[in-house]
């Protein structure tokens, strides 16, 4: 099980976390975040959030510890306005790039 909490985070955090892996909705929402990566590389957390209606930025940086996606070069993001860095598919995503002059991961 994917520890998704603190050790000093409060322990409703933890309980949190653990209910929803041992529900199966992180795991939704981890496969969500990586078909919208690869199907859209370079976009920002606020723009996965915008288009899933889910916390990304909670899942992402889990898929970044396994290597299914890792981040590029931060822009602007459309959401927010805010410079915020993007999310590529990683190096363990099996994935097919037809485009030899994708970003490489930071």
């Amino acid at each position: 099980m994917i520890r998704n909490y603190r050790n000093n985070d409060p322990p409703t955090s933890a309980l949190a976390g653990r209910d929803i892996e041992a529900g199966g909705s992180a795991k939704q929402q981890r496969t969500m975040c990586l078909d919208a990566v690869t199907q859209t590389p370079g976009l920002t957390a606020r723009e996965i959030e915008d288009r899933l209606g889910i916390k990304a930025h909670k899942r992402l940086p889990e898929l970044r510890a396994d290597g299914l996606v890792c981040n590029g070069l931060s822009r602007a993001c459309g959401v927010s306005g805010r410079q915020a860095m993007t999310w590529h598919p990683g190096r363990n995503h099996e994935h097919e790039s037809h485009n030899a002059g994708e970003p490489k991961c930071h």
